[in-house]
């Protein structure tokens, strides 16, 4: 699975979709939480926090894909057993 956090703003969503998609990476489920600024928070638009599960490993070319979107402040794949 892929666990990620961004910005919460329109595009992030289906920016990961695609690139997943660009990369054959199926994706099984798709986690999103999300809080509005709170007071005292830094100005910006709220935070959000996704799991994905997807289908099989995923390759570091992909991690450093959804690095790159510009929404995305963090992705990591996480591998239970």
């Amino acid at each position: 699975m892929i666990y990620f956090k961004n910005d919460d703003v329109p595009g992030v969503i289906g920016r990961i979709g695609t690139l997943l998609g660009e990369h054959n990476v199926n994706i099984a489920n798709f986690s999103l939480g999300r809080r509005a600024p709170r007071e005292g928070d830094a100005a910006g638009p709220a935070k959000a926090v996704a799991v994905v599960h997807v289908d099989g490993r995923v390759p570091e070319e992909v991690l450093a894909g959804l690095r790159a979107v510009s929404s995305v402040t963090y992705a990591r794949a996480v591998e239970i057993s």
